[in-house]
């Protein structure tokens, strides 16, 4: 048997989006894991990531450190590790859940201190038949 190329015509990826959000010290709960360490997340709602995004497309989130009044932000990608606590994402249809754990497998005893900003990006995707 030999291999077949098939071209599509027409397929396109359709568009991107982004929305910041800032994460106030507040925003942290507190989780507790199987063996009594404690990390924290905060949910975002994010209305846009609807069903098709969430089973086709794809979602990045991306958080800055820098100064809430600093206009040109820094943005690191998740997930990142910084100063010993693992920034992790997950996501479903409606929101996006952003988790702080010890790198080292150990627990946290504080959430972040400081305003931080959020970047969600979405990709909107067609699926491949």
């Amino acid at each position: 048997s030999a291999c077949k190329k098939t071209t599509v015509v027409n397929q396109t990826v359709n568009q991107a989006f982004s929305a910041l959000y800032t994460i106030q010290p507040g925003d942290w709960i507190q989780g507790q894991n199987q063996d009594g360490s404690f990390f924290y997340y905060t949910n975002l709602s994010v209305p846009e990531l609807d069903e098709i995004i969430n089973d086709h497309g794809g979602v990045e989130v991306y958080i800055s450190f820098d100064d809430q009044s600093v206009a040109a932000k820094n943005y690191e990608p998740l997930p990142e590790v910084v100063d010993g606590v693992a920034y992790g994402s997950l996501h479903t249809t409606g929101s996006v859940t952003i988790d702080l754990r010890g790198a080292d497998g150990g627990g946290l005893t504080s959430a972040i201190s400081i305003p931080i900003t959020a970047k969600i990006v979405l990709i909107d995707a067609q699926p491949l038949d």
